[in-house]
């Protein structure tokens, strides 16, 4: 697939000047195109501060010791809103001051993550699969077993050095729900992978996952699917497949913390961000679907129509959005230090 950006955006009202000031953002690593950043500078004649993070935990980790003074924007994944909202960590939206929430998907305007999007915006949507080397592994990999299953072994491979995402893939091979909180169930996960950090080559973030796979040392990683998608454009060898047993949709969102310190420019960009060609360009950088459905008619027709960008019904059934599993949180943390450790 050829990655096309949006070389001209056609701005449909001239906005209202802010002062020159400063934008703090805290997201993903390789997220958000240059492109997109630059036109808001321009527009809004705002600097824009931007810092990455790996993880989700590195990023709770970084708010809660005082991040949320600092950063004006941030980027959870959906099963954190609800816990950053309870934390204090982020604050109610104004809905008033973003009516591009309208150019969303109807799904997407009231997510169970977050009902109403009270407190988030939606940016980008996808899945967590697993990706292999064609030309290492001829037979080709369809399941969480090529993890999980000694004599299921393909080679060389990666885990995900995400908590939810690597104890629920353990989950989906063992015919459990990705969000189960019995103990047993869990303490079988856990034995999971323990055994696989043996076999394989450990966890790795999303970035040195796919560039692992790039370089060809690993032969099947534990991955987001946008991530894959870019990594195909250097290698049409490398695959990306959802497995049989299921895996996780996730959506990840913007959020403003409860101490931002330039709301305005906070408000500005995430009404930007869901403009149609603003959100198109994004989507066509990442290879991740939008949730902006006003944004259809901008994005490249072969992202658009790909079955792994936007799985049909079949396979979406076996998918699960990762939740706030309450209490069982104790647990997961207690098992994948246990994990890690081991």
């Amino acid at each position: 697939m050829k990655r096309t950006l949006v070389a001209v955006l056609i701005w449909l009202a001239v906005p209202l000047a802010l002062a020159a000031d400063e934008l703090r953002i805290f997201n993903w690593s390789e997220y958000i195109p240059e492109d997109v950043l630059a036109e808001f500078e321009r527009r809004y004649d705002v600097r824009i501060i931007y810092d990455t993070f790996e993880a989700p935990e590195a990023m709770m980790a970084k708010l809660q010791a005082g991040g949320a003074r600092e950063y004006d924007l941030v980027v959870p994944p959906d099963y954190y809103v609800a816990e950053m909202a309870r934390a204090g960590l982020i604050q109610p939206l104004d809905h008033a001051r973003l009516p591009n929430l309208a150019n969303l998907y109807p799904e997407f305007q009231d997510p169970d993550y977050d009902p109403g999007n009270r407190y988030s915006v939606p940016y980008q949507w996808g899945t967590t699969g697993l990706a292999y080397r064609s030309d290492e592994v001829p037979g080709g990999v369809d399941s969480w077993g090529a993890f999980f299953d000694p004599d299921a072994y393909a080679g060389p491979f990666l885990l995900l050095d995400e908590m939810r995402e690597t104890i629920g893939a353990a989950l989906k091979y063992l015919g459990y729900s990705l969000n189960d909180t019995d103990p047993a169930h869990l303490e079988e996960a856990k034995q999971l992978l323990i055994a696989a950090k043996r076999r394989g080559l450990g966890f790795a973030g999303s970035v040195e996952a796919r560039s692992r796979l790039l370089a060809g040392d690993a032969v099947v990683v534990h991955n987001y699917s946008g991530d894959i998608f870019q990594v195909q454009e250097e290698d049409g060898a490398i695959v990306y497949v959802i497995p049989k047993e299921g895996g996780t949709i996730w959506m990840d969102a913007f959020a403003i913390p409860a101490g931002a310190p330039n709301l305005d420019n906070a408000y500005a960009f995430l009404n930007y961000i869901l403009e149609p060609e603003v959100a198109a360009a994004i989507s066509n950088y990442n290879y991740y679907a939008s949730p902006v459905q006003a944004a259809e008619p901008y994005l490249d027709p072969e992202l658009l129509t790909d079955p792994a960008v936007y799985p049909p019904p079949e396979v979406r059934e076996k998918l699960e959005f990762i939740r706030d599993v309450g209490e069982a949180l104790r647990l997961y943390d207690r098992i994948w230090t246990e994990v890690k450790a081991r």
